[in-house]
């Protein structure tokens, strides 16, 4: 049976959407919709064939025995000669349970949680998650590319992450210390996102949603493998949302608007990511940026003020 890869959404939409955004953000999409009218205006769908992967739920323990990751050692083996405890989420899970960010699929992993202070998001592990970490202690990769930063050893696992989810073919969590494998921050485990290739897509795939509090996504992804070492994966996402009206007990005075903090709770930011593949040669790369207004009143700030906010920017090319 035939998935249906392509959720609808009207071109005028799009158009519209475009309107005021910055030369990048128009070339890619661009180039984007140029690579989908070279290959016609058919709807792609993804055949499901005797070579793809079985629904875990299907495969037997001898079979689930047999899954191969490569994180725990830095090299394929068996999940069941793995030195450590492994946990792999797919694409289909995360299809399948509607996780939207990193935060939402690794909060479902066994002995991790995440808290939110209305700016950034933390992962915590096992109890542990001390304030002023920053997620440091947790080593991430992309496809095996180290993206912790330079200075704090950090990474965001909200909505600033480097990568939309609907790009994770799959996610390989190694338990445990790692350091004397990875180095740095591979202190409680080590993460490695699998990104999608060009023919895991092999089209376009264009989607939107809305959801509460004036939220509204956008993304477009061309997948095309040309040969069989030959692909190229390209993908933009743009989101905005007008926040919630919050409350705070101890701001309850008429001085700062009776503890109401309104328009304060915004967030808005988009990410690029593309992948190439010839032969051997693999170039990919990421960007992010994110604008998130703070509603908090952190570090003194005057409370119920628009001006309060943090500007995120994250790239890397590998």
């Amino acid at each position: 049976m035939a998935e249906l890869k392509t959720k609808t959404w009207l071109s005028n939409e799009i158009l519209l959407f475009a309107r005021g955004w910055p030369l990048i953000q128009k070339s890619i999409v661009i180039l984007i919709l140029l690579s989908l009218l070279s290959t016609g205006t058919r709807v792609f769908a993804q055949q499901q064939n005797a070579n793809d992967p079985k629904d875990v739920f299907e495969m037997s323990l001898e079979e689930l025995m047999e899954v191969e990751v490569y994180t725990a050692s830095k090299y394929k083996q068996k999940v069941s000669e793995a030195p450590s405890s492994v946990t792999i989420i797919t694409a289909d899970d995360i299809k399948k349970y509607g996780y939207r960010t990193l935060a939402d699929i690794l909060r479902s992993a066994r002995g991790f949680y995440t808290t939110y202070d209305r700016n950034y998001t933390y992962l915590g592990v096992r109890g542990f998650g001390r304030p002023g970490d920053y997620n440091g202690r947790i080593l991430f990769l992309i496809d095996g590319h180290r993206i912790n930063d330079s200075i704090y050893g950090s990474i965001m696992v909200g909505n600033t992450f480097y990568l939309d989810v609907d790009n994770i073919e799959r996610i390989e969590i190694v338990r445990g210390p790692g350091s004397s494998l990875y180095g740095n921050n591979a202190f409680f485990a080590v993460i490695n996102v699998i990104t999608k290739n060009g023919g895991d897509l092999d089209g376009v795939e264009v989607s939107g949603q809305m959801a509460s509090y004036g939220t509204f996504k956008e993304q477009i992804s061309y997948g095309k493998k040309f040969d069989e070492d030959k692909e190229i994966f390209l993908s933009y996402s743009n989101s905005n949302s007008k926040g919630q009206k919050l409350y705070f007990k101890d701001f309850d005075d008429p001085s700062t608007n009776n503890g109401t903090a309104k328009d304060c709770d915004k967030e808005d930011y988009y990410n690029l990511f593309g992948k190439i593949l010839l032969g051997e040669f693999t170039l990919e790369g990421a960007y992010v940026t994110r604008n998130k207004r703070v509603p908090t009143a952190p570090w003194g700030a005057v409370f119920n003020d628009k001006r309060t906010k943090t500007h995120d920017q994250m790239g890397f090319l590998d």
